[in-house]
């Protein structure tokens, strides 16, 4: 695909170089955040809540019609599973993005794209894992959470090709449409987060806090139909 970027914003960092340090790369990462900053543990309660809400709604929703209809049931057992290996998707998803675990444990590609296949069958997205690698949980958690932040831009759907080279994830975003919130994708380089950050957000605050701390810069770029990332 090509693809032809203006530049989103000049608070968005270009390019791959070892950031210069600065007094919050070495501050203990268990400090409390600055007055007036978003609670990203209490945000991310609320992001896992409500993304397992739908899914689980939709199998007490099928329980109804199963009981409620004669016949041999088929088509509500086909939404109970549909809506039962989403969720479950999406749970093993939110691990690989927001999950503690060693960060040189490796996680197979397969395993991966399997997560994705299931958690967006359902969807008007498509997401194309290119890489055959297994990679690092710390690696792979940088790309699932670029994928968090990629939704919030695509909510009417989009094709994304998740590329690895040999410095960092590359992600290219086609849609017929996107929402860019240019304080979020601001908040990934040198911008402060939003002060009214939602739930749904919180993962630009967490992928701003882990690029830092592995020092991988991110780069953004969009038009009205396109975005790259690179991180």
């Amino acid at each position: 695909m090509t693809h032809q970027h203006t530049g989103l914003e000049e608070g968005v960092a270009i390019g791959h170089g070892t950031p210069r340090m600065s007094k919050s790369d070495s501050e203990p990462a268990n400090l409390p955040p600055p007055e007036g900053a978003p609670d990203l543990l209490a945000l991310l309660g609320s992001r896992l809540c409500h993304d397992l809400v739908n899914p689980i709604g939709a199998v007490s929703n099928g329980l109804e019609l199963l009981e409620m209809t004669p016949g041999d049931g088929k088509e509500e057992m086909a939404l109970i599973r549909g809506s039962l290996d989403a969720a479950m998707a999406r749970i093993r998803f939110f691990r690989l993005a927001f999950g503690a675990g060693a960060e040189d444990a490796e996680i197979p590609a397969r395993e991966v794209r399997a997560t994705l296949e299931a958690m967006y069958a359902q969807t008007r997205t498509r997401i194309l894992w290119t890489d055959a690698e297994a990679r690092p949980r710390s690696e792979v958690r940088l790309a699932c959470l670029a994928l968090c932040c990629i939704e919030v831009a695509t909510p009417w759907g989009a094709t994304v090709e998740v590329l690895r080279n040999e410095a960092a994830w590359v992600l290219h975003v086609d849609a017929e449409r996107l929402r860019i919130d240019q304080l979020l994708w601001q908040s990934l380089g040198r911008g402060p987060l939003p002060p009214d950050l939602k739930g749904a957000e919180v993962q630009f605050g967490i992928l701003a806090q882990l690029s830092r701390r592995l020092r991988r810069p991110v780069s953004v770029s969009a038009d009205e139909r396109h975005l790259s990332l690179i991180v």
